[in-house]
């Protein structure tokens, strides 16, 4: 089967074509039909019904009962809601379908009230003619429902939770009271007055539900919804481009009307404001709204009552506010006429003029009626040579209803800039929670409208998370999103499923062809949804615009929408953790909607192979927490015993074990042992399981035995592995000749597999070896700082491996800024990183540096925090090392009984590697030493020296020298001190270790044995 858009061949089983993305003759016809909004559901219910029908005759009854409906409905209608149904007594209506509106839960609370004061009403007639009265309950809830697009259907026009919640809310109301839900009151404003009545144990609610009992309802003027309490943030070209219009109507060139229009929340209202407020000009303001009883041109009566009502009536126009007191102020009409009412407009404000500039501002006017919108025009021509200002606050779609006010002064209100956006985020913070300031994510997802950006703030505390979306914003924006057409909510819902950023191509097929798709995205660009981007791309206007339209699809669309992305050209080049994400959820929503037929499988398949080959990539890249989330997704993904699944638990079970969490990576890797998993992965798991826990298994006997299976299969990343243990194993013994062979292979492995983590382990291994090993330091700082230059460019796991024992191989040259500086270099990316051991290895090679400086408070206060990150990680080698240089280093400060203490908790002699039995022997002895414990001291550091001439570490042989010395000093053995000192001396000097020789020569007799 041929694809009909593109004609290339369908795979078999396919619902859209993997070329153009367009469905398949057999997948889905069209269009899901559903769409998920948020809503607002009410609940009317009579109480007392049946004791009222057993009182009136059945016909009387339904008389009642059809004038309570009616008026029920009547008072929805007029607010703007749907009433969906009648269920014997009970009324539900729904604010938003078919249409949703930025203030349905306002308006479903102000029907609500209405619904009560109507009642009041037809009682009132009840009582008198039939001796009865009605009582009601009602319920508000508001949130997400999926709605049906077809109103006409036989079917409920919204289901899911919100609307079982408003009808327990219902219930639960007593007779003539109103209970809303927490986000009705949210999303209805601050004028709202409530008072709490719950929690509430609702049926079918596992958790207490949230409740409030409506008390009444404020005016919804934006000054008190809106938080103008903080600082006026910018807008200096606009307050410029408003005083310019001012001062030309002052300067009498004649009436002037200004069109100022931006997206809602953009702060239109609050420049009025702060214009207003600064100039202090004659003005009068008005505001249009979507609904209302008032007459039509009851906005710009408001606007002309405040202006009287700040200035006395001039002389003469008596007459002309006899007409607008019988009319336009009266009750908003235009009484008697238009043409008189704007007659006696233009004497009374031609009059006030002349004593100057009058501003009239009406907000809001894309709710304007035509009739308004015509007067005004009318005024600004008659007032001719007179200094009145009209200013119109509208958003754009103004313009798009009445293209004639393009010819006025037009004033686009763009967002706030970034740095705009944070200072107005520190305003709101210290005004309300004194929390820190608003984190760049908020700030970037707010895009420079300072309403989103006040609520998101609001709204983070209360959820406890800064990714929710706020219900004010979310209706705000769907308000916007529903209004469209179908073909460019199709375009704007798949953009949402590819990105904040796309293009014109990668919506062309299903969303019909290029031509089209590029038509419904300009118009989307018209209406301030999307902007054009960099190289023909398109971009959301804002990430809360995505954010909006993709939580507006239904889970059906969204799962056809991530099918088609995942095969994009653009989306397969991003890499496998893009196309694996787009499969995980195309197969997760297709699971909640109970469709895991063959295709499901399919996508559950790819995502999972394709989530394995992220985290593998993550990994190799040193990216722990990215690694962790790719593959713990690939994991959970992964059927038993299908290809890949072990390698993912796998590796898994390492990024775990990295990230301090052994307990978890041990468990992982024991169960890729446990399964029938590939020879391969068995070796990858078993040396990775020896290295997390080397008591069951030393890492480098796993790996002798191991090797030859990566051999043989070629990996080499395995063999990277494998060789980097061995050479551990020599370095332990002191051994790094011996060890740089394998080191030298190992990193040449590591190389090839371009595996980051392990190319950083070999890397600093070997630079450990260059500081411990017999090469003098001068040469081995050099090597050192070449293989960084070779090597860490971009490799954040290589600059902190390679700087630790730089900073160390500064130190023994005594230079001490350049030690320090090295380990601040390595800080930066072990932060970013995520690898567990860095919080030991740091602060230990930092105690090194310090020790090496004499620095010996900054070295115990380092030490301290290693060993206390050792133990929470219950890492054995790196708490011995801990242990032993907090040994030395209470030796170095004449505590000899701490230092005894520590090294009795070491696990004994036997149990240290060569090189670290050789430090802890020199250290008892040195203890027993002070202790007068004779014999043994000498045989312990005896035993210290002979261990040590089989390394080739003149670090070790030059330590082990030192401690004798020091033992022998303190048993009175001056001359024996003396040729030890000597000898420790030699060592340090042909190795370049400047404080060792220096520590040598302070133990030498001619200097008094003065030090240590």
């Amino acid at each position: 089967m041929n694809c009909s858009p593109c004609g290339r061949a369908l795979p078999s089983g396919a619902r859209f074509c993997p070329s153009c993305g367009a469905p398949c003759a057999d997948g889905p016809a069209a269009e899901a039909t559903e769409s998920r909004k948020v809503v607002t559901v009410l609940f009317c219910d009579l109480v007392g019904s049946t004791a009222l029908s057993g009182g009136l005759d059945p016909e009387t009854l339904r008389s009642v009962t059809l004038r309570y409906f009616d008026l029920m409905r009547r008072q929805i209608e007029f607010h703007g809601g749907t009433v969906e149904k009648f269920i014997g007594d009970a009324v539900m209506a729904v604010f938003g379908v078919p249409v949703v509106h930025e203030d349905d839960a306002r308006r479903a609370l102000a029907a609500a009230l209405g619904m009560l004061a109507a009642l009041d009403g037809l009682n009132t007639e009840l009582d008198s003619a039939l001796g009865v009265r009605l009582e009601v309950r009602i319920g508000v809830n508001t949130g997400q429902v999926v709605s049906g697009s077809d109103s006409s259907a036989r079917q409920a026009l919204v289901s899911g939770e919100t609307v079982n919640v408003a009808a327990r809310l219902e219930q639960n109301a007593g007779p003539g009271r109103i209970l809303i839900g927490p986000d009705t009151l949210r999303s209805a404003g601050a004028a709202v007055r409530a008072e709490p009545v719950g929690p509430l144990s609702l049926k079918g609610k596992a958790e207490p539900v949230a409740a409030y009992r409506l008390l009444g309802l404020g005016e919804d003027d934006p000054e008190l919804m809106r938080r103008f309490d903080v600082r006026f943030v910018g807008r200096d070209p606009e307050l410029a481009a408003l005083d310019a219009s001012l001062a030309a109507v002052r300067d009498g060139r004649g009436a002037r009307r200004v069109l100022v229009h931006g997206e809602a929340g953009l702060g239109k209202t609050r420049l009025l404001r702060e214009w207003l407020h600064s100039r202090a000009p004659l003005s009068g303001t008005g505001r249009c709204r979507p609904y209302g009883d008032r007459g039509s041109l009851g906005p710009l009566a408001d606007a002309v009552t405040s202006v009287l009502a700040t200035a006395p009536a001039p002389q003469g126009v008596t007459e002309a506010l006899a007409v607008l007191s019988a009319g336009l102020l009266l009750d908003g009409t235009p009484n008697p006429t238009v043409a008189e009412t704007c007659a006696a407009l233009v004497g009374v404000l031609g009059a006030l003029s002349a004593r100057g500039p009058v501003v009239l501002a009406i907000d809001d006017c894309h709710w304007a009626g035509p009739l308004l919108l015509d007067v005004v025009d009318r005024l600004v021509r008659e007032l001719d040579r007179d200094a009145v200002l009209v200013v119109l606050l509208a958003r754009p779609e103004l313009l798009d209803a009445r293209g004639d006010l393009a010819a006025s002064s037009v004033l686009a209100l763009a967002g706030l800039s970034y740095d705009e956006s944070a200072l107005l985020a520190a305003g709101l913070t210290e005004v309300t929670a004194h929390r820190d300031a608003a984190p760049r994510r908020l700030l970037e997802r707010a895009g420079g409208n300072p309403l989103h950006l006040e609520q998101l703030l609001a709204a983070a505390p209360d959820t406890g998370s800064e990714d929710e979306l706020p219900p004010t914003v979310q209706a705000l924006l769907g308000a916007r999103i529903d209004a469209l057409e179908p073909r460019e909510r199709g375009v704007l819902d798949q953009a949402s499923v590819i990105g904040r950023e796309f293009t014109a191509d990668e919506l062309t097929g299903p969303r019909g062809t290029g031509a089209e798709v590029r038509s419904a995205l300009l118009r989307l660009s018209g209406r301030r949804l999307v902007e054009p981007g960099p190289r023909a791309s398109f971009r959301f206007s804002s990430g809360l615009v995505q954010e909006v339209t993709y939580a507006s699809m239904s889970k059906r669309a969204r799962a056809e929408g991530h099918e088609r992305a995942a095969v994009l050209p653009s989306v397969r080049s991003a890499g496998p953790a893009a196309v694996g994400g787009h499969l995980e959820r195309a197969y997760g929503y297709r699971g909640e909607l109970g469709g895991l037929d063959a295709g499901a499988e399919s996508l559950r398949a790819g995502a999972a192979e394709a989530l394995g080959r992220a985290g593998a990539l993550a990994l190799a890249r040193s990216d722990l927490p990215w690694a962790d989330d790719l593959l713990t997704r690939s994991a959970a993904l992964h059927r038993p015993g299908e290809p890949g699944g072990a390698a993912a638990v796998r590796r898994l079970g390492e990024v775990r074990a990295a990230l301090g969490r052994t307990a978890e990576g041990h468990a992982l890797l024991k169960d890729v042992l446990a399964s029938p998993a590939d020879p391969l992965e068995a070796a990858h798991a078993r040396l990775a399981l020896a290295s997390v826990a080397p008591e069951e298994e030393a890492p480098a006997e796993a790996a002798a035995a191991v090797l030859t299976v990566f051999e043989r299969a070629g990996d080499e990343l395995g063999q990277a592995r494998a060789c980097l243990r061995l050479a551990q194993r020599h370095q332990s013994q002191g051994r790094h000749g011996a060890a740089d062979a394998w080191l030298t292979r190992g990193l040449a492995h590591a190389v090839r597999a371009d595996g980051e983590p392990e190319r950083a382990a070999a890397l600093g291994a070997t630079g450990i070896s260059l500081w411990r090993g017999p090469v003098p330091v001068p040469a081995a700082s050099a090597r050192c700082r070449t293989l960084l230059d070779e090597h860490g460019g971009g490799r954040r796991a290589v600059r902190i491996t390679l700087n630790c024992p730089l900073a160390v191989l500064s130190a023994l040259q005594e230079r001490w800024t350049d030690a320090r500086a090295c380990l601040a270099e390595a800080a930066r990316p072990a932060a970013e990183l995520g690898y567990a051991e860095t919080r030991v290895v740091l602060p230990l090679f930092g105690a090194t540096v310090e020790l090496l400086a004499g620095q010996l408070a900054r070295a115990r206060a380092l030490l301290d925090t290693a060993a206390d990150a050792a133990a929470e990680l219950g890492v054995t080698a790196l708490r011995d090392s801990v242990a032993l240089e907090s040994a030395r280093l209470h030796l170095e400060c004449g505590e000899v009984a701490e230092a005894a203490g520590v090294l009795a908790r070491m696990e004994g002699e036997d149990a240290c590697p060569h090189a670290e039995a050789v430090e802890l022997n020199g250290l008892l002895g040195r203890v027993a030493a002070a202790e007068g414990r004779h014999e043994e001291s000498l045989r312990l550091t005896a035993r210290a020296v002979s261990a040590a001439a089989q390394t080739d570490s003149p670090v070790v042989r030059g330590g082990a020298l030192l401690d004798r010395a020091h033992a022998l000093a303190l048993l009175g053995h001056t001359e024996r001190a003396g040729r030890a000192a000597a000898r420790a001396r030699a060592v340090f000097a042909a190795k370049g270790h400047l404080p060792g020789v220096r520590w040598a020569e302070e133990l030498l007799p001619e200097n008094g044995n003065e030090r240590r």
